[in-house]
């Protein structure tokens, strides 16, 4: 698959709210939607919604709501308006972690569950990748294991959804001893062995730098990624202004983190 173009200006603007950088508490902010067109989708997959590091929620009258907890009916909407065409049936989401948030505390953990439910509920295939924030227990992780249509890469692996071969490797590199996180020389050895399977996407938490000076990633995946046959790479972790980029092997890496894409062809 190759991404052909993203449109410059966002097509909605999700309103939320979420911890202040320097901790002096909350601020106002938007969760930008995209629009896309990208090359290879199967057949039977009208659309890819890709997001991650949905890290706010939205006040609504019976209480907070994590912001990826209300975003997939959001969704749905917008695409009953622009594009009528598209079955919600026939779309596959694609979280690339980091979907818990605690408005009071930035980069606080807890369990995301509840927004990998309430994209099924609307959307027909989920997949995706933990971030270093969300912490799964064996309840919800055995949920999701039982939930129909949702691939949820637990272990680093590669599985078929929706006809999309898809590999995943969740977490950040650092102390294993610390929830989600893997030693840099374990970490880039799992990379290399899933880029060898050829999965047509890749998802990840943490990417790798890209060429321009504000797309800042992990210079070892990005030299174990372009050691390798050209792929997609979905990621999230740090936010990039410019979403995608090109690697010297023509492998792209679009970037998530804070918006969400929706491509079709």
């Amino acid at each position: 698959m190759r991404i052909k173009r993203i449109e410059s200006e966002a097509a909605d603007l999700i309103p939320y709210i979420t911890a202040s950088s320097g901790g002096q508490g909350i601020v106002q902010a938007q969760f930008p939607v995209y629009y896309g067109v990208i090359e290879g989708l199967p057949a039977s997959v009208d659309a890819l919604i890709v997001t991650s590091d949905l890290q706010g929620v939205v006040e609504e009258p019976g209480g907070s709501k994590l912001l990826g907890e209300v975003t997939p009916e959001l969704l749905k909407i917008l695409l009953s308006i622009d594009r009528p065409d598209i079955d919600p049936d026939r779309v596959v989401v694609l979280l690339c972690g980091d979907l818990y948030a605690d408005p009071e505390k930035r980069g606080g953990g807890g369990d995301p569950c509840s927004v990998w439910t309430a994209f099924r509920q609307i959307f027909g295939t989920v997949a995706g990748v933990a971030g270093n924030h969300d912490l799964f227990n064996d309840e919800t992780k055995r949920l999701l294991a039982e939930s129909e249509q949702v691939y949820f890469f637990e272990e680093p692996d590669r599985k078929s959804a929706a006809e999309i071969d898809l590999a995943g490797l969740g977490g950040i590199i650092g102390r294993s001893d610390k929830p989600n996180r893997m030693t840099e020389r374990d970490y880039l050895l799992t990379l290399k062995r899933l880029l060898r399977k050829k999965p047509d996407l890749l998802l990840l938490h943490q990417g790798p730098e890209g060429g321009l000076s504000d797309q800042m990633g992990h210079a070892g995946i990005r030299s174990a990624l372009e050691a390798e046959e050209r792929t997609l790479v979905f990621c999230g972790h740090v936010h990039w202004e410019r979403h995608i980029a090109e690697l010297s092997n023509g492998t792209q890496i679009c970037n998530a983190d804070g918006k969400v894409f929706i491509f079709t062809r």
